[in-house]
């Protein structure tokens, strides 16, 4: 007797990286569900059987509650591990190419296996083999070979033009950013703590 599939549930914000991220996952003969961004994720999980939770969720780390502002993430991280389940957490930003150490230990620290960029071209194999690891499924290469082909394909003829509006808009941000710096920097000194311990998302991370 086969062995059932291992599931998957997502909740995306972003309708693209949802549907490459589902594609991807049914290669690799897991039972994906992708759940509406509405969804309160901690009731959702009480209702479900205890030998019927996702081995795996993979959610976009900004979709807060649907009755407040509180991150889902964040309540879904500690419900998990007050219930002590299986369950493995994997945070996602599809806004960020990569990234950043802090955010890394913001999550982890919240109680996430893992954060994860926006899947591409150059990336997709490797993130997905991530997450397949953390539930114990070897990678099945071939099919997601064929995947970033195809996408390599159809992201090379706009990449410039891409490269190009985002290295401007870069420029403009680092603009901003260095006239407010310049104007706040003697108070940021007087107030910080050497630049060892900073605050991200409501939580102190040490550098």
């Amino acid at each position: 007797m086969a062995e059932p599939k291992k599931a998957v549930l997502m909740m995306h914000t972003d309708q693209a990286q949802g549907e490459l991220w589902q594609t991807a996952l049914v290669t690799q003969q897991l039972d994906v569900i992708w759940e509406n961004t509405s969804l309160d994720l901690v009731q959702y999980l009480e209702k479900c059987d205890r030998q019927k939770l996702p081995d795996l969720l993979i959610m976009d780390m900004a979709i807060k509650s649907p009755s407040s502002e509180t991150l889902q993430s964040s309540s879904v991280c500690q419900w998990i591990a007050k219930q002590q389940a299986a369950t493995k957490v994997v945070l996602f930003n599809p806004r960020q190419e990569k990234i950043k150490d802090i955010e890394h230990s913001w999550a982890l620290r919240r109680g996430a296996s893992d954060v994860l960029p926006r899947l591409s071209p150059e990336n997709l194999m490797a993130e997905v083999a991530r997450v397949t690891a953390l539930i114990g499924c070897s990678l099945i290469s071939q099919p997601l070979e064929k995947i970033a082909k195809s996408l390599g394909a159809s992201t090379g003829a706009t990449q410039a033009k891409v490269s190009e509006v985002a290295f401007i808009s870069e420029v403009e941000a680092l603009k901003t950013s260095s006239k407010s710096e310049t104007k706040n920097n003697s108070k940021t000194n007087q107030k910080s703590d050497g630049g060892e311990v900073v605050m991200y998302r409501g939580v102190r991370i040490r550098r």
